[in-house]
């Protein structure tokens, strides 16, 4: 007799400490993790950024960086519509009309110091989950790299 099994086992949720020392100690983010909830938060600005689009907008942003195979760590914030967060690189300069296109074609960021809630390893169906999760010894794509790629995908042309 064979015994077909649906599903992986269950993995035990970590801790909130042990997933942010996880993220530190393998991706080497910056997290701190918020007393009362649990949370675990990603800090921007130094080592990592992120930059926030609907998820429509999303999905050719990130059909565009893999058929280019690049590879993003993105976040899906529940709502309506969904947000995807596109973790990057720092940002870096660019020319005020790059800045102009991002806020014309609803592309967002956060300021430098604020958090991003990272999803529970486990979770896959509620809440914030991770669309493409990190791996380790990844790289995270540079910040102009994902800007640009979401300027090409809302270009009616497909080019700038």
């Amino acid at each position: 007799m064979t015994a077909v099994i649906d599903a992986a086992p269950a993995q035990p949720e970590q801790q909130p400490g042990q997933r942010a020392q996880n993220y530190r100690d393998v991706f080497a983010w910056p997290t701190t993790i918020d007393s009362v909830s649990g949370d675990v938060y990603l800090q921007l600005g130094t080592t990592v950024d992120a930059l926030i689009m609907r998820a429509g907008s999303g999905a050719e942003v990130n059909n565009f960086l893999a058929r280019h195979m690049l590879r993003v760590s993105i976040i899906v914030v529940p709502g309506d519509p969904n947000d995807w967060i596109f973790l990057t690189q720092p940002r870096t300069t660019m020319r005020m009309s790059s800045w102009g296109d991002l806020v014309r074609t609803q592309i967002g960021w956060k300021r430098r110091g604020d958090a991003v809630l990272l999803p529970s390893s486990d979770n896959v169906t509620e809440g914030v989950r991770w669309l493409e999760r990190p791996q380790p010894h990844m790289t995270l794509p540079p910040w102009t790299t994902v800007a640009d790629a979401a300027r090409w995908a809302s270009s009616p042309c497909g080019t700038w």
